[in-house]
């Protein structure tokens, strides 16, 4: 009987004892939350659990990684605090809070995080886009912008190289006789060719079976939207990476791929460069520069130059080089199908200031209409609605919220570009919003950040910018784009992967009367 009732205590003792130690676990987890997020940004405090942070209270039903974060931003506004898995992340969601983080505080917010995944795909954090701030990083966004420079510069070559490619898919887009296509293929491999040009020389695109494969991958990583999202929020938990998850590999493997091909390309070119002659490719020049520095035996230049370097430069180059300018361009088409008074608008000035010649870099600043238009496809598609995320490099502050050295800050520029304080009918496609008065193009434009901003903006902005307005302008003074059954254009919702496109859709290509073919000017 005795050793009974001993038994039954000795037993409620125990689970009143783990529940005791479970409450002030608890509490003191709490109590530390409090402590290390005071004077931060606010955000939902008490229901940050140990291991899992705040991953409740995001809205994993909605459609893309954007949306899971809008109603903690309903209840604590433009500014807030998350923690998720084992990193602490600040969104900034207004004009202000974005402009501060990449303008004015740009070093201060200049990092990136290195996680699992980013590690792994860039050869150890060896990358442009996505290495961290650094000497490393800043030798060779340099060198990248210089290369870069070398192409922009030379006006007739980077124009005869570009327009080609639009008289190509000009011609590809006349076959299909107004018939219904996807426009999707044909603008990859048009743009992808400009730039297998720019980087791995004259002659190179994307019939090369090495380089058709490479485009292939890019794309593969891209339209896996759902893999891509599975990661980004995987990575915020480190231990993940133990647990038997595929998706890591199907997201890490084909950057594996991607990069045994460029290995073999910078092998080539190794093994043939003559440092003498002028430098006529992007992978040339980044031999050369390796080359001068091992001259002035500068060390550390010399490290800075390893081939994982070379290699993510070059990777960074063609994907991020074709894989934006070409989504762009579906939007543009996928907005003008659905406001077809702006595509009359954008046809009679390419009539009135081009005539039947050929569009050139030269009519860039009587061509207003077509920069507007490619800005207000920037501003409502939001090709990178959340940037790069950026990470904190040293403690500093915004709009006046405390924000430790280390911590993980998103620019959420979609919300600023949709944003009715900072644009009139905001989330209307008006191309006209970029014009001033007299018609000319507003530059530059505020709470405007397809790019980017400060130190980190996009180091192919200047070709970019080149290559829509002649991709655009070749386009539409062809054709009259309409959609596959009228009544029915395409549809403007967007889809989030690495970058935000638009869900597929088949449109017509009406050849207008005037042709350019005979006045083409190269």
């Amino acid at each position: 009987m005795a050793a009974s009732l001993y038994a039954e205590m000795k037993s409620f003792l125990s689970v009143e004892v783990v529940f005791l130690l479970l409450l002030f676990l608890f509490f003191s987890h709490f109590l530390m939350v409090l402590y290390n997020f005071r004077d931060m940004p606010p955000g939902p405090r008490f229901t940050c659990l140990p291991v899992l942070g705040n991953v409740f209270s995001l809205d994993f039903k909605a459609e893309k990684l954007t949306g899971a974060f809008e109603s903690v931003r309903a209840t604590y506004g433009g500014v807030f605090l998350l923690k998720i898995g084992s990193y602490n992340f600040v969104m900034a969601s207004t004009s202000e809070a974005v402009r501060e983080m990449l303008v004015t505080k740009s070093v201060d917010y200049a990092g990136r995080p290195q996680t699992y995944s980013t590690v792994r795909r860039t050869l150890g954090g060896k990358d442009i886009a996505f290495g961290n701030y650094g000497p490393a990083w800043t030798f060779h966004r340099k060198l990248f912008t210089t290369a870069l420079r070398h192409f922009t510069t030379d006006v007739p070559m980077i124009e005869k190289r570009i327009s080609s490619q639009a008289k190509k898919l000009v011609q590809f887009m006349e076959k299909q006789d107004g018939q219904p296509f996807d426009p999707a293929g044909c603008l990859m491999q048009a743009v992808a060719d400009v730039i297998c040009g720019i980087t791995f020389g004259e002659g190179f695109n994307t019939t090369h079976p090495d380089l058709k494969c490479l485009l292939e991958l890019c794309t593969h990583v891209v339209e896996n939207e759902k893999t891509a999202q599975l990661v980004t929020m995987l990575d915020f938990f480190p231990l993940a990476k133990y647990l038997p998850i595929k998706a890591y590999d199907r997201f890490i493997q084909p950057f594996f791929q991607m990069h045994k091909i460029i290995k073999k390309f910078l092998k080539e070119r190794k093994d043939n460069l003559n440092p003498k002659q002028p430098i006529q490719d992007f992978i040339s020049g980044l031999l050369c520069a390796r080359e001068e520095a091992k001259l002035d035996e500068d060390d550390e230049r010399s490290s800075f130059l390893c081939d994982e370097y070379l290699v993510n430069s070059i990777q960074n180059m063609f994907g991020a080089g074709y894989e934006t300018t070409s989504t762009t361009l579906k939007w543009v088409i996928a907005f003008l199908v659905n406001y077809p008074k702006y595509q009359e608008d954008i046809h009679r000035e390419l009539d009135e200031v081009l005539g039947g010649q050929s569009p050139s870099l030269t009519d860039r600043p009587n061509l207003p209409l077509i920069q507007a238009t490619i800005f207000e496809a920037l501003r409502v598609g939001n090709v990178g609605p959340l940037l790069l995320p950026h990470v904190t490099t040293v403690d500093t502050t915004l709009l006046g919220y405390r924000v430790p050295k280390g911590t993980i800050v998103f620019a959420n520029t979609e919300a600023v570009h949709l944003d009715p304080k900072c644009w009139e009918d905001a989330s209307v496609f008006n191309p006209y919003r970029h014009l001033d008065k007299e018609g000319q193009l507003i530059i530059p434009q505020r709470n405007f950040y397809p790019f980017g901003a400060g130190r980190r903006v996009c180091a192919g902005e200047a070709l970019a910018k080149v290559e829509l307005f002649l991709f655009v302008s070749w386009l539409f003074q062809n054709f009259t784009f309409v959609a596959e059954r009228d009544g029915h254009p395409p549809s403007l919702k967007g889809i989030l992967s690495i970058t935000q496109f638009p869900a597929p859709y088949k449109i017509r290509a009406i050849k207008r009367k005037a042709s350019v073919f005979g006045h083409f000017r190269l």
